[in-house]
């Protein structure tokens, strides 16, 4: 018995050393390597229990003390956590640390050597991450610091496209040249000393090309329409060639938006861009040349991807070509949205199939936005296009045909906020009235912009409406529905040009007071559910209804005094725009420097 005694007692305290043994420890692995905030790293620690415990890091002196984690639920034994190198959001300074851990009353700790920050790309999205093969796909991101964005599909494959960008947002483009299927892609932000970010996943599928023959073709204009062409106006109206193309198309389309089937044909036609290859190219501009040389004059600008030309002769080498000059205040050629013939490289030509289901169409002269959606006029908006003056004449809006390519967003311009924007022609945006915000920041006055819808007043882009329409649309609405390649045809102002004056019949609908708006439905949004009355347009001149102005959110029509004002001042052998008439004068001719 009393050798059983020692055997047990050296058996039991075999079993609590062992015990002990396995039991962990509060511990943090030291780090191999410099930190580098901005590039995730691996925290390893282990800890005797679960429980929460909390990291943080301090100077050798003990007198800073910054938070990494706090309160972290952890499980006993070994725990592992991602860290950037940030605490709190910003990047730990470089020098020398101690990374300790504490949990209870047990605390432990690890030197860290803390290096320079590597660049960094956040908010990273792919506007169109669904594409045809050889259209631009778009993509936003921010970027920490001045350096090279690239985006290559696998880490040893020659970049889909590289560039120096600047600290801050930005956007940029690439020609998706791959096969059909899902592409998994990353981009990087490559600093000025060759440090690296963190590589961003992106996912690109590529559609095959769709079938020309699935879609509209050009059709012969009928009868009807080749007589109103030759009898009024068209968007070749100047045009030396005007008559020669037969087809249904923008240039050959009558301005006339009551004829919905025509407007719908010439809105889901093929439409022909120019494509110069290069990076970013819906932000380029080819010129047009007088003769078929690099050498020769320039008499226009077209930009690429997005404004549409009408092809006159389709050479070998150059084509011939007409279009609106997209002439902004640094093109190279300054020509002041006048209607050019010209020639352009052929292999810059493309033919592009627009979206098929919605089309718009701004009509510089009544100043309204037509939505058309599956065959037919879906709702009409209040616009406001540009408003030149002697020393911006490139304030006018290009008339022509283009294309939506990009989601914008918001942008400043002068002390004014403007959203929801939508990229048609470079520089000319599709966006939301302008606002300015109020002394406390928060508030969005609109007060200075919102009367002026239905007139003339941008800086080349285009205002559109913020409040809903009957059919609820509005910018919003746009913005939400926006789809890549997206038509829209911007007609021009010509002189001679009238705005047909309504039928004295046409309904109209107010409320029960003889001041406020006259709207063209009750379904109208400040109405809409009030007791109104029925008016025609006629009684608009009779004295109790004088003082009834126009609804802009229903785009009412004018009173008969206003259509016959703006008639007149567009009248056969007047001229509605003095100052472009003199701008003009010296035009064409090539910016300096350029």
């Amino acid at each position: 018995m009393r050798r059983l005694v020692p055997a047990v007692l050296i058996w039991i305290m075999l079993w609590i050393g062992t015990a002990l043994a396995e039991t962990p420890g509060l511990s943090i692995e030291p780090f191999r390597e410099e930190i580098h905030p901005g590039r995730a790293v691996v925290v390893s620690f282990t800890v005797p229990e679960d429980g929460t415990c909390s990291i943080g890091l301090t100077d050798e002196v003990d007198k800073v003390f910054l938070n990494v984690t706090e309160n972290r639920t952890v499980t006993a034994g070994y725990n592992a956590m991602y860290w950037n190198g940030t605490c709190n959001g910003v990047p730990v300074q470089a020098g020398n640390w101690r990374m300790i851990i504490r949990m209870n009353e047990m605390t432990a700790e690890t030197p860290v050597t803390v290096g320079k920050k590597v660049p960094c790309l956040i908010s990273v999205s792919v506007e169109n991450p669904v594409a045809e093969e050889g259209d631009t796909v778009l993509f936003s991101f921010y970027s920490t610091e001045e350096g090279t964005l690239v985006l290559q599909e696998g880490s040893e494959a020659e970049p889909l496209y590289w560039d120096n960008v600047a600290a801050g947002a930005g956007e940029a483009g690439f020609q998706a040249e791959m096969a059909p299927g899902l592409h998994e892609l990353t981009l990087t932000l490559v600093g000025e000393d060759g440090m690296a970010s963190e590589p961003v996943n992106l996912t690109l599928e590529v559609q095959a090309k769709a079938d020309a023959e699935a879609t509209p073709a050009s059709e012969l204009l009928p009868d009807y329409l080749r007589e109103k062409a030759e009898n009024g106006f068209t968007p070749a109206h100047t045009s030396p060639y005007r008559g020669e193309d037969k087809t249904l198309n923008y240039w050959t389309l009558p301005m006339d938006i009551t004829d919905e089937e025509a407007v719908w044909k010439a809105l889901t036609v093929p439409i022909t861009v120019l494509d110069n290859g290069r990076k970013n190219a819906e932000k380029t501009q080819v010129i047009i040349r007088s003769e078929p040389l690099d050498t020769s004059d320039g008499v226009g600008m077209v930009t690429c991807i997005s404004q549409g030309v009408h092809v006159l002769e389709r050479g070998e080498e150059w084509s011939l070509i007409e279009c609106y000059s997209s002439s902004f205040h640094d093109s190279a050629i300054l020509n002041w949205n006048v209607l050019v013939q010209g020639y352009v490289p052929t292999a810059y030509l493309k033919e592009v199939i627009p979206n098929q289901e919605m089309g718009l169409v701004v009509d510089k002269l009544t100043q309204r936005l037509y939505v058309f959606r599956e065959g037919r006029l879906f709702s009409t908006l209040s616009v406001s296009t540009g408003l030149a003056n002697a020393k911006q004449p490139y304030n006018e809006t290009r008339s022509g045909e283009f294309l939506l390519v990009s989601k914008v967003g918001e942008f400043s311009s002068d002390n004014m906020k403007c959203a929801l924007a939508l990229r048609f022609n470079d520089g000319d945006l599709l966006h939301e009235v302008p606002y300015i915000t109020g002394s406390d920041g928060r508030y969005k006055d609109y007060s200075i912009t919102e009367p002026k819808l239905g007139t003339k007043a941008s800086h080349g882009c285009i205002r559109v409406q913020r409040q809903e329409s009957p059919e609820g649309v509005n910018q919003k609405w746009l913005w939400n529905n926006y789809k890549k390649n997206t038509r829209i045809l911007i007609w021009e102002d010509w002189q001679g040009r009238q705005i047909p004056v309504p039928e004295d019949d046409m309904v109209l609908y107010s409320l029960k007071k003889k001041s406020g708006y006259y709207h063209t439905t009750d379904q109208c949004g400040t109405v809409k559910g009030k007791k109104t009355e029925t008016l025609t347009y006629g009684q608009l001149e009779e004295e109790a209804y004088r003082k009834l102005k126009p609804c802009p959110l229903c785009a009412a029509p004018g009173r008969q005094d206003t259509i016959q004002s703006i008639n007149t001042k567009y009248a056969e052998g007047g001229d509605h725009d003095p100052v472009m008439t003199e701008a003009r004068k010296n035009c064409p001719r090539k910016l300096k420097g350029k």
